[in-house]
């Protein structure tokens, strides 16, 4: 696979009526206007959509304040997208009607290949596409979100276009991947959602997302890849240029039996997927968390081009916690290890009772409230003049930091971390954990906080564990770069 500009230019030429369709029609609306096409266009209005949207109807004259028409056949222009969601043994009679006048069909009934007898249905809805010159999104999926092409499966509108692009052979996940990530501040260049993969598979999303240029980080859900060696090609050409995270379902046999009847997909064996991610750098990880938690970190810190250490230290109000992400970082390859001498001679000058400033650095919120965050200032500036580590998380208790009603301590906290942040920039990654201890309102405050954290350049992680995570994989990512080798390029739950 050829990765100069032009195979790329031609790669995102041919998917741009996929994510930035101009018209759009609609098989599956009703009159009543509870159907699954009413509210894809109310989907569709609510994101701005300004094309041309085209309901298609067998007697309606006028859907969702829209002229109707018949059939595919009857719309006054080439269609870009087709969104079909009428009965299964409906469909394939519905795309040949668009023969010639429908660059891709995105298909979201069920009833195909991921249920008994249903294999026959979808190879005559493949049958109908290829007859017809349209490419064929799904069966069985929830299609296109794309804030550019103003598209969107999901109410609530569209976010603020970014760089992280997601293909995912579920439905389901892909919407809860929309709602953490808006939840998180992670902004997608496009998330779309494959299905049973009948005709356009990962492969070829992926090959979307690595030519196009404002997609910087790869996230795939997969249950199943067609022609596992030539996935496996694009992943090993893909080297270097850009991150991939892939969440792969179906790694026991339970689950292969689970994904057989979801998507009508066979799932392969965990071990070729744990070498297939050795020897192309991809991270593996095994659960939504870890995936999230992932890309959040890829969005906001670009890779260094050094062999990283493992060396990464601690800062926080809370003792157990640190001993407990030392231990989870430790197992993983990553070294939480005493300072220099030096270092520790300089922190030793501002030690008080009751603080303990060996790495991890333990101190109680009621020293941090005394001076309104200097203290802390003054540690980080420390380590970050004398100390190189890989990273450096501050992990904040916040219902204990909040309880200091007297000083606005969570504020200037975070002042804090955000200055040494944009001061150590590529050298040094600071993460910020804001444990909430499932307190409402500090949940609250944290998604209130988060678009302002991210556009600093912090991501907020949940627990320790969570960072934890995400550094594992920016090491990985770092080392196999750096030494241009295979790498174990795995995370663990």
């Amino acid at each position: 696979m050829p990765d100069d500009a032009a195979f790329d230019a031609e790669v995102v030429e041919r998917f741009a009526p996929l994510f930035r369709p101009r018209t759009i029609a609609v098989i599956g609306a009703s009159e009543k206007g509870t159907a699954q096409g009413n509210a894809f266009i109310r989907n569709l209005r609510e994101a701005r959509f300004d094309g041309s949207i085209y309901p298609i109807h067998p007697t309606s004259t006028q859907l969702e304040g829209l002229p109707a028409y018949r059939s595919l056949a009857d719309v006054p222009e080439v269609i870009d997208y087709a969104y079909v969601a009428v009965s299964a043994e409906r469909v394939p009679g519905a795309l040949a009607s668009g023969a010639g006048r429908v660059r891709f069909a995105q298909v979201m009934s069920g009833g195909f290949g991921e249920v008994a007898g249903g294999e026959i249905l979808e190879r005559q809805t493949v049958d109908a596409a290829r007859e017809g010159g349209m490419r064929l999104l799904g069966p069985n999926c929830m299609g296109t979100y794309s804030p550019a092409g103003r598209m969107t499966f999901m109410s609530g509108g569209v976010g603020e276009a970014g760089n992280v692009g997601v293909l995912s052979q579920s439905g389901g996940l892909s919407l809860d991947m929309l709602r953490q990530g808006r939840d998180r501040a992670i902004r997608f260049s496009g998330v779309i959602s494959l299905g049973n993969c009948a005709d356009l598979g990962a492969g070829d999303l992926f090959d979307y997302f690595l030519a196009d240029a404002h997609t910087h980080v790869i996230g795939m859900y997969l249950e199943h890849v067609a022609d596992g060696r030539a996935f496996f090609e694009r992943l090993r050409m893909a080297q270097g240029r850009k991150p991939v995270v892939i969440l792969k379902g179906g790694q026991t046999d339970q689950g292969q039996r689970a994904a057989t009847s979801h998507t009508g997909a066979l799932a392969a064996a965990h071990e070729i997927w744990r070498g297939m991610a050795r020897q192309t750098g991809a991270v593996l990880v095994d659960t939504l968390a870890q995936f999230m938690d992932v890309l959040a970190a890829l969005q906001a810190y670009p890779l260094r081009s050094v062999v990283p250490r493992g060396h990464v230290v601690l800062f926080g109000n809370g003792g157990g916690a640190s001993v407990l992400a030392t231990d989870y970082l430790a197992a993983r390859g990553l070294q939480v290890a005493p300072f220099d001498p030096a270092t520790a001679e300089a922190l030793a000058d501002m030690r008080v009772s009751g603080t303990s400033f060996v790495n991890p650095i333990d101190i109680p919120a009621n020293v941090l409230q005394r001076d309104h965050g200097d203290l802390a200032r003054r540690i980080l500036a420390t380590i970050a003049a004398r100390e190189a580590p890989d990273a450096i998380v501050v992990h904040l208790n916040l219902p204990v930091i909040a309880g200091y009603r007297h000083v606005d301590l969570v504020g200037e906290l975070l002042d804090v971390v955000i200055r040494l942040r944009a001061e150590l920039a590529s050298r040094t990654h600071v993460l910020l954990v804001l444990r909430t201890n499932r307190d409402q309102a500090c949940i609250e405050r944290v998604r209130g906080l988060a678009t302002r954290l991210m556009d600093a350049g912090l991501p907020v992680f949940d627990e320790l564990a969570n960072a934890g995570d995400a550094l594992v994989a920016l090491h990985l990512l770092e080392r196999f770069r750096a030494r241009g080798r295979p790498a174990a390029a795995e995370l663990h739950a």
